[in-house]
């Protein structure tokens, strides 16, 4: 005869036990459904995804337009004296540049005639 403590035998589990069990199953599968539901609503998915690659794009371009006004601050701390008159440095390089854009215009003049 086995003993209460006879680990052949098998529990017999309570009707508490029981709707617990039936409980635990429920909510279980209800996860499990509103997984399923998530996954199979591809339209939404995608508007999510829309939406993350929107939030990037503007963050990225947020940091970019930061980026570019401190370097146009840095450029002009760079060019121009306390008074806000460019330097001669300045003058000389844009001097250089215009010389530089005359030439070209010069060379491309003569091959054209």
């Amino acid at each position: 005869m086995a003993t209460p403590d006879d680990p052949h035998e098998e529990h017999q589990p309570t009707v508490a036990e029981l709707e617990e069990q039936v409980e635990q199953t429920r909510a279980d599968l209800a996860d499990t459904v509103e997984a399923l539901a998530a996954k199979a609503d591809v339209t939404g998915r995608a508007k999510h995804k829309a939406e993350e690659v929107v939030q990037h794009a503007r963050t990225s371009a947020e940091v970019t337009a930061g980026q570019a006004a401190q370097a146009v601050a840095n450029a002009r701390d760079q060019l121009t004296d306390d008074r806000g008159k460019p330097t001669p440095a300045a003058l000389g390089g844009a001097g250089g540049l215009l010389v530089l854009g005359l030439v070209v215009a010069v060379v491309v003049w003569r091959r054209r005639r």
